[in-house]
């Protein structure tokens, strides 16, 4: 190409150019055998504000872009030793230059030159004699696309990383919430829209350990707490292995709800029978125990979020809620106490025996059935 031949310097055989502007345009890697034509490029390029590096041989192209990868890479096709082909594959092949951009440039004008290209890995291809403003666009084009893939990239793996972080929020909420709990929240889209209250027939099962507040006083709040926290863990995984819902902790107790009555049953057996082996390796190791009152009670109760726009919760509201309540509190340390409706849907239970409470804020007497401690700890005859 005749213009190249203006160029008397003879650049060595790798090198660098800074640029000529105080900002740079990119960094751009020269691939050719040919010192005249590197002159001419490196010159337009540096000129543009481009850092310049060149290399004459396809070897020194690979160590060079190794070390430290360019923004951009022309690369001649006709070289000794290795060709622009094998050059750019190898580029491709390598992970350190796999996204490096390479732009063919060379007097190969064939359509079979150009498709070589393209399945070497290049995403442009420009044939001499070249004019300079179209190698400046084209380098400018693909920098600019380059760029913005990594910014995708960027932000690819920065959303990655939120939502990995979300899904571990989220996991870590679902600890402390009960399903209908979470079901409430996901409808809830606008705190100024929440979800409308239902009304379900349940079986509410509450559950407290019997003088708490002297176990309390006596003890240094953090022991207590760590064998609060197992005590608690022991309750909430017999209460779900029957498939039943904490709705929430209430100190030392625990409100739990179920669709079905004689699994509410089931899990106080549950409950008493593991607290007794829970409290017999605490007394051995020379801990407090948690003797267990549960009170069971079945009916309508209604199932809502309540709050403001700062704070909202889910809760049971019922008649039944407090019945339960009410007689885990009439119940002897270790036993289960039922009410009528209880009684008759889990089956007529054997082991409770009939009894009349007059509950707090009740006027009337209400029946009720009682499950004695050395019979909770066994499952339930029918």
């Amino acid at each position: 190409m005749s213009d190249m031949s203006r160029h008397d310097s003879t650049p060595p055989l790798s090198w660098r150019r800074p640029s000529l502007s105080s900002v740079s345009q990119g960094e751009v890697l020269i691939v050719d055998d040919k010192p005249e034509n590197l002159a001419l490029l490196s010159s337009v390029l540096s000129a543009e504000g481009y850092e310049v590096r060149a290399a004459i041989t396809g070897a020194m192209a690979l160590t060079a872009a190794a070390a430290s990868p360019p923004d951009i890479i022309l690369l001649d096709v006709n070289m000794p030793e290795m060709d622009g082909y094998e050059v750019c594959r190898r580029l491709k092949a390598d992970r350190r230059t796999a996204d490096v951009p390479v732009i063919f440039i060379s007097v190969l004008a064939e359509l079979d030159d150009k498709v070589a290209a393209f399945d070497a890995g290049a995403v442009d291809y420009v044939t001499k004699p070249f004019h300079v403003q179209e190698v400046l666009a084209r380098v400018g084009t693909q920098l600019l696309l380059h760029r913005q893939r990594r910014e995708l990239s960027r932000q690819r793996q920065e959303l990655s990383q939120r939502y990995l972080e979300i899904q571990q929020l989220h996991a870590a909420l679902r600890e402390y919430l009960s399903d209908r709990a979470w079901e409430s929240i996901a409808a809830s889209a606008s705190p100024d829209a929440p979800p409308a209250p239902t009304r379900e027939v349940l079986t509410i099962l509450i559950s407290d350990v019997a003088g708490f507040v002297r176990i309390s006083e006596q003890m240094d709040p953090a022991p207590l707490l760590a064998d609060l926290s197992l005590y608690l863990a022991t309750l909430t995984q017999a209460i779900h292995r029957r498939g039943g819902q904490v709705d929430k902790y209430l100190g030392d107790g625990v409100l739990s709800f179920f669709k079905d009555a004689h699994a509410a049953v089931l899990a106080a057996h549950d409950i008493q029978r593991e607290v007794e082996a829970f409290n017999a390796r605490m007394r051995a190791s020379g801990r407090p125990s948690f003797p267990t009152r549960l009170g069971i009670a079945t009916g309508p109760v209604v199932l809502a979020s309540l709050g403001s726009r700062g704070r909202r919760e889910f809760t049971l509201i019922g008649d039944r809620v407090n019945v339960a309540s009410r007689l885990q509190a009439e119940a002897a340390p270790g036993g289960i106490l039922m009410d009528a409706r209880t009684f008759v849907a889990a089956g007529r239970p054997e082991s409770a025996e009939p009894m009349t409470v007059l509950l707090k804020g009740k006027q009337d007497a209400e029946a009720a059935y009682a499950i004695p401690p050395e019979l909770a700890v066994t499952p339930p005859s029918r």
